[in-house]
């Protein structure tokens, strides 16, 4: 760095020379320029930089290095010109004042290299170099912040201040810096090579005085949040496996139960090329089969617990008739819906007729849905089927099983009445079992005629007309 250091030190010498660094102590116009000094300081401290500038140009002009203790000159003509830099409209003004900004800087850097200007306690390299990383870190600031030159230029001053400040380097340099090689590197004017290099000396600063530097502990904090912010914008192109494993893993390790951010975690590292080779990837690939096989039993338990009816179609089509009519009576109770409730009532009696021989019960919970919507025929038709189906075990002869057949006719017919979607179904039935009405002859020899009541026998019981085949 010493070689380095001298060559720059060269540089600014050979441009500027050393009265850009003259003091007022040997100067046969030393009152002139500390009167001058004093005038124009009553100005600066109230923020009055018009005002100011007549007696600071003198004051500067006899001794840019005022007493050789302090720089205000440099500063105080700094922030001077920054303020007509942001008052004036014409481009040729803002670029003479950009210029006269930007030799300040130049000049008071050479100034503390030539120990022209001596700090308290301040005269080994390591601090004077310390004092230029602050400076330049400064200019580096205003550059990108108010003069807006173009990036590479102050890229070069920021690559300056870390030069000479190394891990000392002031936050204020951090989040800028992060923004100009993001912006450099999305303009295809920075390799991913100088990029990461970049992020590793931004985040190394950041990271040393978050943990050593007491008094500014908390703005290094928030400048390596911000930065964060800006790499994250090129970071998958950038990065490799390595760096978002270590990038992830304390947000897992601050929460490791937390089963959306560990899918978030595993989703990325896989994008960024991790497999199960990673041990960190495995791992939290193992928790996540886990904790998502314990999260979806719960949530499908407190699905079902709301939503009966679903777990009965399941179990239904799974052959569990007994546990499908359980869930259906669960969702009745739950259902404050009447269209809803009609349909799960349907749904009950349809099982307990067709699957489990329960006629009564099935009989029961199909009226309950017709009543639950009102003209509904298919209730009806299930007892009609019903009604038809249990015929032969309803009856010892032709006769009284014809009359099982009068009751089942009686509801298709009922509800054709009231429901047309059901007509032509209800017609097809009624034809089909019309010749097993009662025989004529046998009503005859018992002495029944047309049109008498009759009781139909078994589980059925109800009375019907007789009519015959």
């Amino acid at each position: 760095m010493k070689g380095i250091f001298s060559v720059f030190i060269f540089i600014l010498i050979a441009q500027s020379g050393f009265s850009q660094c003259e003091t007022w102590l040997n100067s046969p116009k030393k009152e002139e320029a500390e009167n001058a000094h004093v005038v124009y300081r009553q100005y600066i401290k109230s923020k009055d930089y018009e005002g100011a500038f007549a007696q600071w140009k003198k004051a500067f002009e006899l001794a840019p290095a005022a007493d050789g203790k302090r720089d205000w000159h440099f500063k105080d003509g700094i922030a001077i010109y920054k303020d007509k830099f942001n008052k004036a409209s014409d481009a040729s003004e803002k670029e003479e004042y950009e210029n006269k900004i930007l030799a300040l800087y130049n000049t008071a850097a050479e100034c503390y290299a030539q120990k022209a200007i001596v700090f308290p306690n301040c005269n080994d390299e390591a601090c004077i170099n310390q004092k230029i990383g602050f400076l330049k870190g400064r200019q580096g600031y205003d550059m990108y912040y108010t003069l807006l030159p173009p990036r590479e230029e102050t890229k070069k001053v920021f690559d300056e201040a870390i030069k000479y400040s190394g891990l000392n380097t002031e936050y204020i340099v951090l989040n800028p810096y992060a923004d100009i090689v993001v912006y450099l590197y999305t303009n295809e004017r920075m390799t991913d090579e100088e990029a990461r290099a970049a992020h590793k000396t931004l985040m190394e600063i950041a990271d040393y005085n978050i943990e050593n530097n007491k008094q500014y502990s908390d703005y290094y904090k928030q400048a390596k949040g911000a930065m964060e912010g800006s790499f994250a914008r090129i970071e998958n192109f950038i990065f490799d496996c390595a760096y978002f494993v270590d990038k992830l893993k304390p947000e897992y390790e601050a929460d490791p139960q937390n089963i959306e951010k560990l899918k978030e975690i595993i989703t990325t590292l896989k994008r960024r090329g991790c497999d199960e080779t990673v041990p960190f990837l495995a791992k939290i690939e193992a928790e996540y089969a886990e904790y998502a096989a314990e999260f979806n039993a719960k949530m499908q338990a407190e699905f079902e617990a709301k939503n009966p009816q679903i777990v009965a179609k399941r179990l239904y089509d799974e052959g569990d008739f007994q546990g499908a009519c359980a869930k259906y009576q669960e969702a009745i109770a739950m259902e404050e819906d009447e269209d809803k409730k009609a349909d799960y009532y349907f749904a009950l009696a349809s099982i307990q007729g067709r699957k489990l021989d329960q006629y009564s019960n099935a009989r029961s919970n199909a009226l309950k849905a017709a009543q639950a919507r009102e003209g509904w025929g298919r209730p009806y038709m299930l007892i009609g089927d019903m009604y038809a189906k249990s015929s032969r075990d309803c009856g010892n002869d032709a006769f009284t099983r014809g009359l099982a057949i009068i009751a089942a006719i009686d509801k298709w017919a009922y509800a054709r009445s009231v429901d047309d979607e059901v007509s032509e179904e209800a017609n097809r039935n009624i034809a089909r079992f019309s010749q097993y009405l009662p025989p004529e002859e046998d009503a005859f020899m018992m002495g029944k005629k047309e049109g008498q009541s009759a009781q139909v026998g078994c589980w059925i019981g109800e009375t019907v007309k007789l009519r015959f085949k």
